[in-house]
């Protein structure tokens, strides 16, 4: 299968949870409606009328009809979250670039949330008291424009938009594997109940904050909109005490917040649990001439570097298959290939790992170096200055000696780098840039520190310090499962690996884990002075340390061969020690 095949196969297969997630999505609406029917239409006295009529208010013509709307304001909203799930995860070195990667993809979510939240509102609104369901109403036998229902209308807006700035705005979304995986049923009723209960207390904080607006411009709202309807203005929510005193309509106004948050908050965590679910991937690759391969193997879809989804999803899947004790799936891993004997599905899921690992390494080792207080690591010392008694003649000599030597296949004496070094000749004249050349240079420094003097100018076209490192830690999930599921391998290679194939990739193994571990280490120092990554951190430290001590204790006895003495080697024997 192509690399361009295992793409579009792993992204329809997404696409067809993200279809579940839709449908579950669209039955919840049904399901949250009800709830909020039975706390409005309360009847303690009758409770069998109070069930009854409930239920025929939702399974009636006139909610399923009015529903439509709301519905397609879901829909979009899967559609949305759904595309950000599958998006490649690019790094925005400024935050101009960021503003322009995801600044329209951000704006189109916001206006879904704002679209979910006034819909909520106006579906629900519908099933309230004459006072709170129309926009206008009769007052004095003139038609007033109703502040009930602004209110209600504003505060579902206003809902939608406070959840999109708390979670939505400054992140992506992500996926949250579970540690212990169950059926969708169990983990949908456990959202359920989680959300509703969470949701009463959070909406506290945004139903005062937005009661608050309203007291302050709500009158002028009203005002605005009785001009644009031709319709007198409702003077029952004037000033603080007209807004706060009425105490259905702030229960109307938590209740409805609840809702909403809860459905948003139920949405996200419905499409992070369908798309969580075990991918199906095989582990041997079809060899076969002439025969379509219809499977995703584990190579293939560590390799999707652009879908980070399935990428973390293929790791996951390679750590269970390594953590549980399918011992008959786990044996294809050290199989030999006939015709031939190679240790194929081995050698390419090997080489796959340790590329994600070297890759993350070098990258971040390079973003390590635009941290200041991790500028200037030691590096090796110069060589000796060339001492100016070196006449033109010696020169001359000496590149003769050198073109004899290359024709007749005579080695050097010494290292090519000193001889190089050697043979330069010296410039011991400083050039002096003249008069144009030191205006301009003048001329551009203070052009650069007149542009940085403006306002908002660094702020938005300067990459701030640790980005790149924080970027590289929030999204390590991958690498995670990865390093742990190839401590594992290393491990069980003991007992299961026949033929021994593992055992001539363990030094490579332990030199990549070890560089990366020296890395984390001397990023620990400032892993806090760093926004955001600090929970990443220190999985991927201790997954790497804790993969590392596995393999040390396996192989305690072998690590001296394994590993020449060195720098590493002392590394690995202090890991020891400390643990």
């Amino acid at each position: 299968m192509s690399h361009l095949s295992t793409i579009n196969a792993c992204k329809l297969l997404l696409f067809r949870r993200c279809l579940q997630a839709v449908l579950l999505t669209v039955g919840i609406q049904f399901l949250l409606l009800t709830i909020f029917l039975l706390f409005v239409n309360f009847q303690l006295l009758r409770p069998l009328h109070w069930i009854t009529g409930t239920l025929s208010l939702v399974c009636s013509f006139y909610t399923w009809f009015a529903s439509i709307p709301l519905i397609g304001a879901v829909v979009l909203y899967g559609v949305i979250l759904c595309q950000q799930h599958l998006a490649e995860r690019s790094y925005c070195a400024s935050r101009f670039r960021w503003l322009v990667h995801y600044g329209p993809r951000k704006l189109l979510f916001l206006g879904a949330h704002l679209l979910v939240g006034c819909l909520t509102a106006w579906l629900y609104t519908g099933y309230m008291h004459t006072d709170y369901r129309h926009l206008w109403y009769k007052c004095y036998g003139q038609e007033c424009i109703s502040a009930y229902h602004v209110y209600l209308l504003g505060m579902g807006i206003f809902a939608g938009c406070y959840y999109f700035v708390s979670v939505h705005m400054r992140q992506e979304v992500e996926i949250e594997f579970p540690i212990v995986n169950h059926c969708w049923g169990e983990k949908a009723r456990e959202l359920l109940y989680s959300s509703l209960a969470r949701s009463l207390f959070k909406s506290l904080v945004p139903t005062l904050a937005y009661t608050l607006l309203f007291w302050l411009f709500g009158r002028v709202v009203c005002h605005r909109l009785s001009h644009l309807l031709a319709v007198d203005l409702d003077e029952r929510l004037e000033g603080f005490f007209g807004v706060t005193t009425n105490g259905r309509l702030l229960f109307y106004g938590w209740l409805l917040t609840a809702q909403i948050l809860s459905n948003m908050h139920l949405m996200r965590s419905f499409y992070s649990m369908f798309l969580s679910e075990e991918f199906p991937l095989a582990v041997t690759k079809n060899r076969a001439p002439f025969v379509q391969e219809k499977e995703v193997t584990v190579v293939a879809a560590l390799g999707l570097t652009n879908v980070y989804v399935v990428q973390c999803l293929a790791a996951k899947y390679l750590y269970n298959l390594v953590t549980t004790g399918d011992v008959a799936k786990r044996a294809e891993l050290f199989q030999l290939t006939e015709p031939g004997n190679r240790p194929a599905n081995w050698r390419s899921l090997c080489d796959q790992c340790l590329s994600l690992l070297g890759s993350f390494t070098d990258e971040l080792i390079d973003s390590m170096q635009k941290i200041s207080v991790l500028k200037g690591s030691p590096s090796s010392p110069p060589l000796a200055p060339i001492s100016d008694s070196v006449s033109a003649s010696l020169m001359a000599e000496r590149v003769l000696t050198r073109q004899y030597n290359q024709m007749h296949g005579i080695r050097p004496m010494i290292s090519p780098g000193r001889n190089a070094l050697i043979d330069r000749p010296v410039d011991s004249i400083r050039r002096v840039p003249n008069w144009c050349e030191r205006a301009s240079m003048q001329m551009e420094q203070s052009l650069q520190l007149l542009i940085n003097r403006v306002p908002g100018i660094v702020y938005l076209f300067t990459e701030p310090e640790g980005a790149k490192t924080t970027f590289l830690l929030t999204h390590s999930l991958t690498l995670v499962y990865v390093i742990q599921a190839l401590s594992q391998i290393c491990v069980l290679s003991l007992k299961e690996d026949q033929f021994g194939v593992v055992q001539t990739d363990l030094p490579d193994i332990i030199k990549a884990m070890s560089r990366l571990k020296g890395e984390l280490d001397k990023l620990s120092s400032v892993a806090s002075n760093l926004r955001g990554p600090g929970s990443s951190f220190s999985i991927l430290r201790g997954a790497v340390r804790r993969s590392l001590f596995h393999i040390c204790i396996s192989f305690g006895d072998y690590i001296g061969e394994l590993i020449p003495s060195g720098e590493e080697l002392h590394q690995l024997q202090t890991l020891l020690n400390q643990e």
